[in-house]
């Protein structure tokens, strides 16, 4: 299970040129333990990088993309990542998925979509097009190599497109679809795009906005009484409402940050920078919801999987740890910056890509330059001891 979203808000201090910020966010969550790394993909890359079925290309922009580090020489799928001119691409879970087995022409395997959109394109209006040019295929249901996907790209204007495979064809929702439904970044996992966004006209009463604080002396609606009704749980639904409900309130705000950013003084009178990748990391956190050992997987014994009372001679077995947040990313789409930090090493990590070398033309798979991002390989925490003044 996986949630995206994105956040715009004023640019506090003034930038010529981008009175806006768009900070994306996503967090992957799975069950075991997953090595991940942060892949270096230069500019002039020939793709595939490992042949397969793919119709090469040759990239036009670098970008940084996370990748499993144990199958980066067979089978590179690089999950989530952004390019040097703001353009993101995300995969998440789609339990389901059903990719064409075939294509006549222009074929591109599914697990080369994130890096054919960030290698290649500025915007999503571009991937939009582009995508009317290719073939996606994909093994079937069962097949080794079979992952579910469905893909997210947003780019530096906060546009965003969600790309599906749902009974052998491929779905496209650009920006323009549902009067911009897709404006706000939210996917999680199934059922499929299309129909969350209708579960999700159920919850239109929903509102961040409330009467009063919890300093308030009035007798009125207690706080957060807007948020009635909403879901509790991490379903993949309920999930993709709480993601839609919470980004709303950075648009209620003054447009100007007038009153709210920067921050207040005693909160370290932060910028829109800091103050929005701090409330996306923590935000798709809470959203989430699955801390380790917080979705357990019951029980069973191979020999008796519907026996409602466990053999007396059989010793009783305990839950074992299920799916839980691995990791969690903020993507800079407007200075092309990426930030993560993971489930045991809270501390964010920053890329600055205005700050890399996407030079030297293209690499092997085992040549790509890497940071080691799960486990994670730096410090967990900051000795504050001996800081008291």
């Amino acid at each position: 299970m996986c949630t995206n979203f994105l956040l715009a808000v004023p640019t506090v201090p003034a930038v010529q040129g981008n009175p806006t910020q768009f900070i994306s966010t996503r967090c992957m969550e799975l069950t075991g333990g997953l090595a991940t790394n942060l892949y270096l993909v230069p500019a002039q890359q020939t793709f595939p990088i490992v042949a397969n079925q793919s119709k090469g290309w040759t990239g036009s922009y670098g970008f940084v993309g996370l990748g499993d580090p144990q199958s980066m020489a067979k089978t590179p799928c690089f999950v989530d990542g952004i390019n040097e001119v703001g353009l993101s691409c995300a995969a998440l879970w789609l339990p389901g998925t059903q990719y064409p087995s075939s294509a006549s022409s222009n074929p591109l395997e599914f697990c080369d979509i994130a890096a054919w959109a960030m290698s290649q394109f500025a915007t999503v209006t571009d991937v939009v097009a582009a995508l009317a040019d290719v073939n996606v295929i994909g093994p079937a249901v069962g097949v080794q190599g079979y992952l579910p996907l469905h893909f997210i790209a947003t780019d530096a204007t906060g546009a965003s497109v969600v790309i599906e495979f749902v009974g052998g064809a491929m779905n496209v929702y650009p920006p323009d679809y549902a009067n911009g439904a897709t404006s706000d970044g939210v996917l999680t996992n199934a059922p499929p795009y299309d129909w969350q966004r209708v579960n999700l006209s159920s919850y239109v009463h929903l509102s961040v906005e409330g009467a009063g604080t919890s300093i308030s002396n009035d007798s009125g609606p207690p706080v957060g009484s807007g948020l009635l009704g909403l879901p509790g749980d991490i379903m993949s639904a309920s999930r993709f409402v709480k993601a839609a409900t919470f980004r709303q309130g950075f648009g209620l705000l003054p447009d100007d940050g007038a009153g709210w950013l920067p921050t207040p003084a005693t909160a370290g009178a932060t910028g829109s920078t800091q103050t929005i990748v701090n409330v996306a990391l923590q935000m798709v956190q809470m959203i989430q919801a699955t801390p380790y050992g917080t979705a357990l997987l019951s029980p069973t014994h191979p020999s008796l999987p519907q026996q409602p009372h466990p053999h007396p001679h059989l010793k009783a077995r305990s839950p074992s740890v299920g799916d839980w947040t691995m990791w969690q990313v903020a993507r800079d789409h407007t200075n092309f910056v990426y930030y993560y930090s993971t489930a045991f090493n809270s501390i964010v990590q920053k890329v600055d890509l205005a700050s890399v070398d996407f030079g030297g033309g293209s690499v092997a798979a085992d040549a790509l330059k890497s940071i080691q991002v799960m486990p994670a390989s730096s410090a967990w925490y900051n000795d504050a001891s001996s800081s008291f003044a």
